[in-house]
């Protein structure tokens, strides 16, 4: 019996098992020696055709095999409400397991190629996925119960028809790369927590799922409770991977960069007032600015008035002050504020007769300019 058909096989039996809890142990285990080499039997004839659903064709479920070999062995049956009723809870909470499962492995990815985003939901889904996980490590009997739901055979089915497909070959090969990918899940996972997320919770919680995810991976081939720990970790780590290989991408397809030296003469920016003041620190009005190649410094000013004529641009300085306030707009001429204007140094004469006469050019006047942007 090859390891597919030897889960398909334990799974059954479990749920026969778990369909006769009410009996006492010794007489379960009667009617389990018989019940599981006819079950074998059977998964042997099958051959390459073994799937859950062709046992359960072939059988009747595994509750309802359970229930004939009691009623074979005299033994008699559980309260048909009482049944239902546990029937019902076991599968709603077989459903929580396996769509937990889901939702982490998809929250997982998703946190991971985003880089943290979505941290409330992935909280969520979290809380929920790690609930999931106790209940399928201790509640016995409900990895069973999780393999009769239509989705879950559904999904047997579909893996059983790709594992006899040209595809299946070609990963079966990829196989023995599989301890390498464990450990290499668990470096990418710690890597994430120590480098890309700054919070300390995240790299808890990142370490601890790279510890965990060690043995989770040889585990999950012979006990399915590991999988609710083994699928986030991979799907975390795929995340990772596509995150790190698409900044990479980014960066290798970006424009390059050029190193060349490019000579321009841009014209400086304006700042939108400039307050003119002259040596003795009169503020000055109506002046018009020019730089040193002959061009007017030119900015534009808006007024309160809705009339273009309110509004100009020129090199004509200063403008008046636009204000916002409880009263409107309105605006307001004149300096906002006082300057002092600096000391400037006496001029020394030498003691040497001079030979040339002096001068009666008065000397140039200081103009100094306060600007706000």
């Amino acid at each position: 019996m090859n390891t597919q058909t030897d889960a398909g096989v334990r799974h059954y039996l479990d749920g026969m098992r778990e369909a006769l809890a009410d009996l006492p142990a010794a007489e379960v285990g009667e009617i389990m020696d018989d019940a599981g080499a006819h079950v074998a039997e059977v998964a042997e004839e099958l051959g390459e055709d073994f799937s859950l659903a062709a046992l359960v064709d072939r059988l009747g479920t595994p509750r309802a095999y359970a229930e004939e070999l009691r009623a074979a062995a005299g033994y008699p049956s559980p309260s048909p409400t009482a049944a239902k009723d546990t029937g019902n809870r076991q599968a709603f909470t077989a459903r929580f397991a396996v769509w937990s499962l889901v939702a982490a492995v998809v929250t997982a990815f998703g946190f991971a190629v985003t880089r943290g985003d979505g941290a409330a939901l992935t909280l969520l889904v979290g809380l929920c996925g790690a609930a999931a996980t106790l209940l399928v490590f201790r509640q016995k009997g409900l990895i069973a119960e999780i393999a009769r739901l239509p989705e879950t055979v559904a999904l047997r089915d579909a893996l059983d028809r790709l594992e006899r497909s040209d595809l299946h070959k070609a990963v079966e090969a990829l196989r023995v790369f599989q301890p390498v990918w464990w450990i290499v899940r668990a470096l990418l996972i710690a890597a994430a927590g120590l480098m890309l997320y700054r919070s300390p919770e995240i790299l808890l919680v990142a370490l601890a799922l790279a510890a965990v995810s060690l043995p989770a991976g040889p585990k999950a081939a012979t006990d399915r409770r590991w999988l609710w720990l083994s699928l986030p970790a991979t799907a975390f780590a795929l995340g990772l991977l596509v995150y790190v290989l698409g900044t990479l991408a980014t960066n290798f397809t970006g424009y390059p960069v050029s190193h060349s030296t490019v000579s321009y003469d841009p014209q400086p920016p304006t700042p939108t007032n400039i307050f003119v003041f002259d040596k003795d620190g009169n503020p000055l009005t109506d002046v018009h600015l020019y730089d040193e190649n002959g061009r007017p410094l030119n900015a534009p000013w808006y007024g309160c008035g809705d009339d273009r004529d309110d509004n100009r641009n020129d090199n004509r300085f200063p403008r008046p002050r636009v204000v916002h306030d409880e009263q409107g707009c309105h605006e307001e001429t004149g300096v906002p504020f006082a300057v002092v204007m600096p000391t400037m140094p006496a001029t020394t004469t030498s003691s040497a007769p001079s030979t040339t006469a002096p001068s009666t050019t008065a000397p140039p006047t200081t103009v100094t300019t306060t600007t706000t942007g």
